[in-house]
Parts: C-alpha cells; structure tokens; sequence
C-alpha cells in the first residue's frame, strides 16, 4: 500500500498529506495532520542514492603463529661435545657447524637420511652413495657416485676434511718403506746403489680445533687454564755462544704441565758437532711447574765447527696439544726464532778425487767420488776433464755438464760415466778423469786447493750382463703416490725378470699397497718404474661429521652443554621451520565454504600488521575440542616475515565471493518477506513506492541488487517518528 492513500481509523478519518517538506543532508521530513486535532507531526526519512561499488563476502576466523617441529638431531656416537656452534632460534643453512665431538666439527649437510656408521674402504651400502653425493655436490673429484666406498671415495674425503680442519684419525708417526734390489744371476748383476726408502708422513694434522670453523657463540664458563708466550735471550748467536728459551704464563698452573714444543729451521739440532749438528738438542717438551708464572730451559749450547756455512736458524714453536680438553693455551707469541751468523770464511777446502770403479765393463757405470775437507752449507762447483784411449760417445756417455757441484752440507759427491757396450773385442781401454781448478771466482768466495789425488784412473772391460741399481724413495703423504726406478746400466737384450723385497716400518696391505715384488724390463729398455700407492689410512668418514636434514632450519632448543658427554642416540638439538605457519581451527559450517588456495588477509591481534597468504591445507576429519564441538585445522602461509613470537593470536579474514562495480544498496534498505524482497524507492513527486527486487552477494553493510533497480533511484533505508505537538495541543 502506497503511502499517499487514504485511511479510516478509530471512526475518524486521517488525512496524510505526502509532500517534499525538507531535503536536507538526505534526509525527507513529511509532514503529517488530522482533521480532528491541531497537533502536527512529522516522518524522518532517509534516503540513499542506488550505487555501483565491489562487494565482498569474507569470512572471519581466528588463528594461531606456529613453528612446526621438523626434526630431532640425535648423536650418531657416544662422545663428549667439545663446541657449541647454534642456539636456541638460530637458523642453520647447509655447510654451517652445529657441534663438536671429541673435537670433529658435525656440518649441516643435505641429504635424505642421517649417516649411522663408519665408512672406510671397502664399505658397501646406501650411505656411501649418499656420501659420494655430497662430495661431488661440493665439487670434490667422485667420477660417478655410487654403494662402494674406494681410494677414490677417502682421496675426495681427505680433501673435504683438511678443508674443514679436521685432523687425522688416528695419529702415527712417520712410517717408512725400503725396497731392495734381488740378485738374478742370469739377467743381471746387482749395483752397489741397490736400495732406495720411502718415508710416510701423515696426510693431516692431529685432531685440533680449526681455527674460523667453529662460531665461539659460547662464552667459557670458567677460565683456568694458563695462555703461554716464548722468548728467546738473544735473536742471533754466533757459533760457540749459547741462548735460553723462556717461557711465561698469564696464570700460573695449580699442576704440573706437560708442554709441548716442535723445532725446526735450517740449523740441525743434536749432540755430535763432527757428525753436521749445529746446535745442542732442544727436547720436544718441558715441565712448567705448578704456581709458577714462568720457566728458562737450560742453555743452549751453539757448536763450532769446521765448516764454511751461511747464516742459519732455528724455530721453535709451542705446539697445540692432543686431544679435546687440552691444559693450556697457546699464546699469540708462540714462535722464537734464533739466527746463527755466517761463519767459515777463514777455511779453505782441498778437493781430491777417487774412485771404487778401478775397473768396469762395458754397459755399467764408472762412479767416481769428488771429496772436499771442509763442509759448507752453500754449494761448491768443481770442475773434471775427461782423457785416456776411451773415447767418448762410443766407449762412454759424455755428461751434459762441464761444472759439478758438491751440495751444500755436503764433503763428497758421486758421479757416475755411463759406459758404452758394444760387439767389439777390443783390448781394455783407459779413462782418466781429472780435477780442474775452482771455477767460482765471486769476490769473497773461498776457492778450493787441488789436493792429491788430483786424478783417477779407469779401465773399462767387456762385460757380460747389465748391472740393476735403484733410484728414487723420498716422503710421501698418506693418500699420495711414490715410485722407484730399476736403472740398468745398459739396455737389456731380452725381456728380463727383475726382483725385488720390501721392508720398512710400514705395513703392506695396510699403510700401501701390496708389491709384487717382481717387474719386467723389456728388451731395448734400460728403466722400469715401479709406483708405490699410499694408503691415506688416516682418513674415515664418522657419522657425526655431516648431519643430514632439510635445510636451511630453524633451531627449536639446544639440547646439550659444552662439555657434557653424549650417548649414542641422544638429542642434541630439536629443528623447527625456519619461517612461521599459522594454523587455523573453524567449524563445520565455515569448513564448507574453505577450500586449499584461497587467498586471506592475516591480521596480528597484538600489533598492526597486515599480510596476505594461502590456505595451504585444509583437515578433512574433524578434531573435538576442548568445550566438545567438532572442529577442522586448517594451515595458512602468509607473504613476507611476520612480526611475531610462537603462540601469537591472528585474525583471517578469507574473501569467499568477490563482485565488481555492482548496482548495491544498504542492507537496511532491503525489506525481507517470505513474498520476496523490496526496497522503497522515493519517487520524482515525492511519493514512496516499494519495488520488489531480486538481491545477490551480501557483504557487512551492503547488498547487491541483481534486478528490479536501474541505478538511478533513491532507496529508503529507514523512517523516524519526529516532531512535537502544537502549541496548545
């Protein structure tokens, strides 16, 4: 029914007159009167224009900040934790240390399961693979990862480790290998010169904090152990003085401690001055006395000797001890270094010759001994001439130099002619050799005098069989390779059968590779070489040095002290996500209008931060909660860091339903029935007609109009009784 009609009520007649009174800030006051009473009162109406905007149907739910737990890093080993390197809410990349045991560094590594044994050559299994992964991830040399741990597996790991500090496994001393030339009385005749060695040295240093390896985010608890210093009386001696070491601690020991020192330099050290010894032993360690800030060794002494030498040094360095919990610290001034002055000038030498190859045959080496009676630490060239019936070229090698040089430190060298073989019979021929004079004639240096013998004499004879020597040896590192040369003096006729044993300190199988203790020279050939592979026994692969997981991760709490020993399987530290998740938990209502991928706004109750993210997953079984209702989780990952701690309330506002730019009214506006709805539109004449409309999307204030509105009328959102009575009334 319009509002401009006509009505009867209580027997008298009511007159509304509809007009526009007032149009003021949107808002019709219409009058209205009786015929029966002066009183006049009046309807506040307000209007509001039909608009085009965007509506959004979201939905509200709470939620929670979370960092979901992720992993438990457990102790592959019993061991004592020597480093801390995380704490609690640090986030770990791959590559970073985490910890130390017994003093190896455990490193962040990717991988799809945590290492559980010791791997060592000849281990089979899926660990290896994943070993080998990770070394050749890290540009280390594993041609084609795969199950079997080989040379080439420990060569790529020995690599990693020294990269990372770490040291070796079990440390040994310097091992040795001599191989020694067989007789073979129908091929061969065996050299004087028929041995050569080989010294093992450790691939890696014992085991040892490395430095800039493991973050100090630890501070000590307590610090009692002494920091020791080096000093030395005097900087340079002269040969016959003496010089002390002292050594000083910033605290004084409550024990007795055992300390450690490593000598070196050019000088050498020992107690037989006629035997090359520059200056008294210095021992590898002392006592330094409990209660006491500082110790002097004992002098020490510095030899004269009848040498011409250069200047020399001697070093000596505090060494870090063994071990993991070691009873001092090396200072930053832990190295002396004494200089021996320059000495000898006032020494001439006499050089002589001889030679144990009085007679030789053909094929086989003339060796000859060039002596000097005073010692110098520099070199001394000398020069030879060459005569007798022997000619060269064809009765012997012609040596590719005219100056010799007998090596520093040295009184003798030996040169060896290589004679010629040939089908010739011919009576014995002579080779004369001949010292010449000094042929160094540098201002300051001190020439040799020829002594007697000045000349050596030589017969060469036909021989019948090559003769074998050995060349070669030197130190090799665990892990490296050596070889050795069988030299024949002349070249073999026919394929020849050549042994040779092994010794030496050194076990076969198990510090190298096993010999065979047999080579063949091939006819034509005069040198064989034989390899010698070295076992880097000191390089293994344990558990705890990569600790597998996905990383980068956050760490949840660090669960062990420096200090405290470790059982295998104990937890070390608990991993969580490095960036935060919000759970959400919504009722079965709301569950039915949320679906994995909707975007949402996450608003932070306890600040004003606003970011937008995804529902990521959404539970189909529903949980009970605590009050008994059924509830749903679901997850959200927002864009960008959240402000946040761990437990942190948020609202999540999810947009169910968007429209654009559609025609919308108030919600007041929208009169509901179960005929329909309507809205009542205020017309040209001022009248108010209601028009049934059909309504869509509905958002907090407004709702969209899908039909019944063209978008230029004016709706009513609510009508007020006002006014007051007339004067009188």
């Amino acid at each position: 029914m319009e509002m401009g009609s006509s009505v009867m009520a209580s027997g008298k007649k009511v007159v509304i007159g509809v007009g526009v009174v007032a149009l003021l800030a949107g808002v019709f006051v219409i009058g209205r009167a009786t015929i029966d009473t002066p009183t006049v009162r009046g309807l506040i109406i307000k209007p509001q224009a039909v608009t085009r905007r965007t509506l959004n149907d979201i939905l509200t739910v709470n939620g929670v900040v979370r960092r979901d737990e992720t992993q438990t890093i457990n102790s592959p080993v019993d061991g004592k934790v020597s480093a801390i390197s995380v704490e609690d809410g640090d986030n770990i990349n791959s590559g970073d240390p985490i910890f130390s045991l017994d003093g190896r560094t455990a490193y962040a590594v990717d991988g799809d399961f945590a290492f559980f044994r010791r791997l060592d050559v000849g281990s089979d299994g899926p660990d290896v693979l994943q070993l080998e992964t990770i070394l050749k991830a890290q540009g280390y040399a594993v041609s084609k990862p795969d199950n079997l741990y080989t040379e080439e597996t420990r060569s790529a790991l020995a690599k990693w480790q020294i990269d990372r500090g770490y040291g070796g496994a079990t440390p040994e001393p310097e091992e040795s290998v001599t191989v020694s030339l067989l007789p073979n009385s129908a091929g061969y005749k065996v050299a004087k010169d028929n041995t050569v060695a080989f010294t093992i040295v450790p691939s890696a240093p014992p085991v040892k904090a490395a430095a800039g390896q493991v973050r100090a985010i630890h501070a000590p608890r307590v610090v009692t152990k002494p920091t020791i210093n080096a000093s030395v009386s005097a900087g340079t001696v002269n040969e016959g003085d003496t010089f002390s070491l002292t050594f000083t601690a910033d605290v004084a020991p409550a024990q007795d401690l055992s300390v450690d020192l490593t000598i070196n330099g050019s000088a050498t050290g020992g107690d037989d001055p006629t035997n090359g010894d520059d200056y008294d032993t210095i021992n590898g360690d002392f006592v330094f006395p409990a209660g006491q800030t500082s110790v002097t060794l004992d002098p020490i002494s510095v030899f004269p000797d009848q040498v011409i030498e250069n200047a020399e040094d001697i070093t000596v360095q505090l060494t870090d001890q063994f071990g993991n919990d070691p009873n001092y610290i090396v200072g930053p001034t832990n190295q002396v270094r004494v200089k021996i002055a320059a000495n000898g000038s006032d020494l001439q030498p006499i050089f002589t010759i001889e030679t144990d190859s009085v007679e030789v045959d053909e094929g086989q080496q003339a060796s000859i001994t060039i002596k000097s009676t005073v010692e110098s630490n520099v070199e001394q060239d000398f020069t030879l001439s060459f005569s007798g019936s022997a000619e060269v070229a064809s009765d012997y090698v012609e040596l590719d130099k005219k100056t010799f040089t007998i090596g520093a430190g040295q009184t003798s060298v030996g040169i060896n002619v290589q004679i010629r073989k040939d089908k010739a019979v011919e009576v014995d021929e002579s080779l004369i050799v001949t010292l010449g004079a000094d042929p160094n004639t540098d201002v300051g240096h001190v020439a040799y005098a020829v002594g007697n013998p000045s000349t050596t004499r030589i017969t060469i004879k036909s021989g019948d069989l090559p003769e074998m020597r050995l060349a070669g040896g030197g130190r090799v590192a665990e892990g490296g390779r050596g070889s050795f040369q069988i030299v024949a003096d002349a070249a073999v006729t026919d394929d020849t059968s050549i042994n040779y044993q092994v010794g030496g300190t050194a076990g076969e199988g198990t510090d190298y590779e096993v010999l065979s203790g047999t080579v063949i020279m091939k006819a034509g050939a005069s040198t064989v070489n034989v390899p010698l592979k070295v076992i880097n026994d000191d390089v293994v692969f344990l558990p705890s040095d990569m600790l597998v997981a996905k990383w980068p991760a956050r760490v949840g709490k660090v669960e062990v002290d420096e200090g405290e020993f470790m059982l295998q399987g104990a937890p070390v530290v608990t991993l969580t996500e490095p960036v935060f998740t919000i759970t959400m938990e919504v009722s079965p209502s709301d569950r039915a209008q949320l679906e994995v991928g909707q975007a949402v706004n996450v608003k932070l109750k306890a600040g004003d931060q606003e970011l937008t993210g995804l529902i990521t997953s959404l539970d189909d079984a529903a949980t009970v909660g605590d009050a008994g209702e059924e509830l749903y989780e679901g997850v959200v990952e927002v864009k960008g860091e959240l402000a946040a701690v761990d437990g942190a309330s948020v609202t999540i506002e999810v947009t169910l339903a968007e429209k654009i730019d559609v025609l919308s009214v108030p919600v007041a506006a929208v009169l509901r029935s179960s005929d329909g709805d309507e809205v009542r539109v205020v017309n040209d004449q001022g009248t108010i007609t209601r028009v049934p409309v059909t309504i869509g999307l509905i958002d907090n204030e407004y709702v969209e109009i899908v039909t019944g509105l063209k978008g230029d009328e004016l709706v009513v959102i609510d009508v007020d009784a006002a006014g007051s009575p007339a004067a009188g009334g």
